[in-house]
């Protein structure tokens, strides 16, 4: 009998980046021990993050490959090094905007240029344009890479050396039960009024939607009890003075100060947004320290799924960051947009991420009302039927999603799944496996599962990652927003 073909990820080394990337993704993968043996039964897919200019690792990383296994290269040292050994040329190498693998020997070797890992870690920020139907784009400060797209390329080519093998990608899948997506609607509170709140808790009545709200709390003071009737909705803290500080002492006492007026009316917040989107090394120490659940900046990610970002300074991961869509209809009204325009953007983007089974997470402030396009956004949630929950239901699922421990392997056509938390017990219930074939096809599985390959009801298609939209870098109404903004922020 063949031993079992281990469907578990290899990383070279130790690098935040890339483990972010493998656990959003929800892949079975591990830092390969310096001892373990580099076979292909043990490992499907390498990923060669660290140097493979050593020689010793190179001569292991080249037989591993030549006994059939596939490889991502980070760099190109290893290539480099085969095809100076006189080796055919590896070909074309992008086709179609995709890097694709070349074959060496009985395996394959695909090689990425850029840095990945460094990418997926990095926390600058810049303003860029967004893609929408108005004459001129909306603009808004976020994070400098698009950390989703990052992602999706590397899913899809993980799942395609996986299919170059004949093997299954496995992941855990990146809702609750077998949803194909979620949508959440947050609302920074910012010095709205209590009828414009009003307003928007009745929409949320209407279509029996929640909402998740990050409360300014002196704008609301006097009133802010009310807050605490929105039953189903979650209450978390935007802030007390409506301003993002640069040192931790500042935030943190900011932070303090609302968490305190929201417990004088039984509100425990587990959710924190930081005014402007802002995400910087006090803001994160604050939060920290300040022991919430999640918090929510998209200068430091932005249409993604959930993931715990590094904290180099102080050498480990930090609280959970759930991303969301940062195109308000507040960006759409500086730039002078119609409602029908607004409304056309968040119907286009809440269909490409159902398609793309990414979690549609929307935001808006009170000021700006346009009810219409919130009841929009609310009719099209409903007309897709897709599961409204909570930024924070999401963030606690997610948490737990992610101490789950998988291990698969695949032996004589049968797949075998097994899951528990990383404390023991039971695999949550909520939580399903994902599986691709051939890069075309996937399906979804209980946690714990034995269930022949040949036997799968595949159930959906596997999406490459979407084309990226042509936007230009600047328009003029871009330097005029910072220079707006940043007179405001010298107000606040």
């Amino acid at each position: 009998m063949p031993l079992p073909q281990h469907l578990t990820i290899g990383l070279l080394s130790h690098n935040p980046g890339w483990e972010i990337l493998l656990e959003q993704i929800g892949a079975i993968w591990e830092v390969i021990p310096a001892t373990a043996e580099l076979t292909a039964a043990r490992y499907s897919v390498i990923i060669a993050n660290g140097s493979a200019s050593n020689a010793t690792i190179s001569q292991r990383l080249v037989a591993y490959v030549e006994e059939g296994g596939s490889l991502l290269e980070e760099g190109s040292t290893l290539s480099n090094t085969i095809f100076r050994a006189g080796q055919p040329n590896r070909g074309q190498q992008w086709q179609g905007g995709m890097p694709t693998p070349f074959p060496f020997r009985n395996g394959n070797i695909l090689t990425l240029g850029m840095k990945v890992g460094k990418q997926a870690a990095d926390t600058r920020a810049k303003r860029r344009l967004f893609a929408a139907p108005s004459a001129i784009l909306p603009s808004e400060i976020v994070a400098r890479g698009n950390k989703g797209e990052q992602r999706m390329l590397i899913h899809f080519l993980l799942s395609r050396l996986h299919s170059l093998r004949g093997l299954p990608f496995v992941t855990r899948w990146r809702f609750p039960n077998n949803a194909p997506t979620i949508f959440c609607y947050r609302i920074d509170s910012d010095h709205g009024t209590q009828l414009q709140i009003e307003q928007l808790h009745h929409l949320s009545l209407a279509y029996q939607l929640p909402i998740t709200w990050f409360l300014h709390t002196e704008a609301h003071q006097g009133w802010l009890g009310r807050f605490a009737e929105f039953e189903g909705d979650e209450l978390g803290v935007h802030c007390h003075r409506h301003r993002t500080f640069k040192g931790y002492r500042e935030n943190v006492e900011n932070i303090r100060r609302a968490m305190e007026l929201l417990r004088q009316h039984g509100i425990t917040p587990r959710g924190f947004a930081a005014p402007n989107g802002f995400w910087n090394p006090a803001v994160a120490d604050a939060v920290a320290d300040c022991g919430f659940l999640y918090s929510s900046e998209f200068s430091l990610g932005y249409d993604d799924l959930p993931f715990f970002p590094w904290l180099r300074w102080r050498g480990r991961f930090g609280t959970l960051q759930v991303p969301i869509h940062p195109v308000s209809p507040g960006n759409f009204r500086r730039v002078g947009a119609a409602t029908a325009q607004m409304i056309e953007h968040y119907q286009t983007t809440l269909q490409s991420k159902v398609m793309a089974a990414e979690p549609v997470i929307f935001y808006h402030h009170p000021t700006h009302q346009q009810w219409g396009v919130t009841e929009a956004i609310f009719a099209d949630v409903r007309r897709h039927n897709i599961p409204a929950i909570t930024m924070g239901q999401y963030a606690e699922w997610w948490a737990r999603r992610s101490k789950a421990s998988v291990r698969a392997n695949l032996q004589n056509g049968l797949l075998t799944v097994a899951t528990q938390p990383a404390d023991g017990g039971d695999a949550p219930s909520d939580l399903w496996i994902s599986v691709e074939h051939h890069c075309e096809k996937g399906a979804l599985m209980p946690a714990n599962a034995t269930v022949r390959l040949e036997d799968i009801r595949w159930e959906r298609e596997v999406q490459p990652p979407a084309k990226r939209q042509r936007v230009p870098s600047f328009n003029f109404k871009m330097l005029f927003h910072s220079v707006e903004d940043s007179l405001t922020r010298l107000r606040q």
